[in-house]
């Protein structure tokens, strides 16, 4: 659930007064289900959102409850600032996102702000990503297409016409999210292996919610996956919450670690596990035991000469 898209909302049924769900799904781009989901998140909030039926009708917030007090205080505004300053690389050249930026220190007056400081550039890249956000943010506001060079993982270039719809940091980095229309379906790009990025002609955006494109992700990761069984040395086991879910770890009786999870079935898998050194054993599927084995012979040869 999106904290950003239950504030607007929350905002928008306090302005408005009384606001229908199609106009909250047509502002947001989203599904009907998932505006009947939000409001319920707001419910379980504890803020009185209710809801007249009928022509006419929609959500309204009930009498006597303070919109204000969802504002932020003075010590959450300083660390907002100090988020936003740190992602100026991003919309430095956005007047809106100064604007807003600006407002904020203004209202809050600006202090503390140095207490914290994210640093979301790429140490190999950090001029072209600026760069590469700026014109992806642009590209995605006037709905234009992006044409670039791309290194999959296979290490193959090709040349990609996208029609932007995100850009996400996810895990330490940057994506852009799009429809691809060299392989015709919805993709996700890692910004340091785009080249030579270039806007072109505008497009007209698919009726299809961020959302719909998600489930498309999560079903082609289910598709390319498989269920592996992982050992991890004892002295592994306190750092493992830093790879994988808690729920997928297990302690055994001899003190060892196991971790059940999917894994996409590629060669990214086996250069993952071997970052763990001897603190990791494949345990099933053996194939993939077998398939390690002679990955490792192979990457022996040219010390064996």
């Amino acid at each position: 659930m999106r904290v950003d898209r239950l504030l607007s909302m929350l905002l928008i049924i306090s302005k408005k007064g009384l606001v229908t769900g199609k106009e909250l799904a047509e502002h947001f781009e989203v599904s009907l289900r998932t505006i009947y989901r939000d409001i319920e998140k707001l419910g379980e909030a504890g803020i009185p959102v209710a809801s007249i039926g009928g022509k006419g009708g929609g959500y309204y917030i009930m009498e006597n409850y303070n919109v204000d007090n969802l504002f932020l205080k003075k010590d959450e505004a300083s660390t907002f600032v100090a988020i936003m300053n740190n992602l100026n690389f991003l919309f430095g050249k956005n007047a809106q996102f100064n604007a807003m930026v600006l407002k904020i220190e203004n209202t809050y007056n600006r202090e503390n702000t140095d207490k914290l400081s994210i640093n979301m550039s790429h140490f190999s890249m950090e001029n072209e990503l600026k760069e590469y956000l700026y014109q992806m943010n642009q590209a995605i506001e006037e709905n234009r297409l992006m044409i670039f060079d791309y290194c999959n993982r296979q290490m193959e270039y090709s040349e990609r016409t996208v029609e932007p719809v995100q850009i996400t940091f996810t895990a330490g980095q940057w994506y852009l999210i799009g429809f691809c229309r060299y392989r015709d379906d919805y993709r996700r790009f890692k910004l340091v292996r785009i080249r030579n990025l270039k806007l072109g002609d505008g497009f007209a955006k698919r009726d299809i919610t961020k959302e719909e494109i998600e489930e498309i992700f999560d079903e082609g990761y289910r598709m390319r996956s498989i269920q592996v069984t992982l050992k991890f040395s004892n002295r592994m086991g306190k750092q493992l919450t830093e790879y994988f879910q808690e729920e997928n770890i297990q302690q055994t009786e001899d003190g060892q670690y196991l971790v059940v999870d999917q894994f996409p079935y590629e060669e990214g898998l086996l250069k993952y596990i071997l970052g763990f050194g001897k603190e990791c054993e494949i345990i099933e599927p053996l194939y993939l035991r077998d398939e390690l084995i002679e990955y490792v012979k192979e990457l022996l040869l040219p010390y064996n000469g």
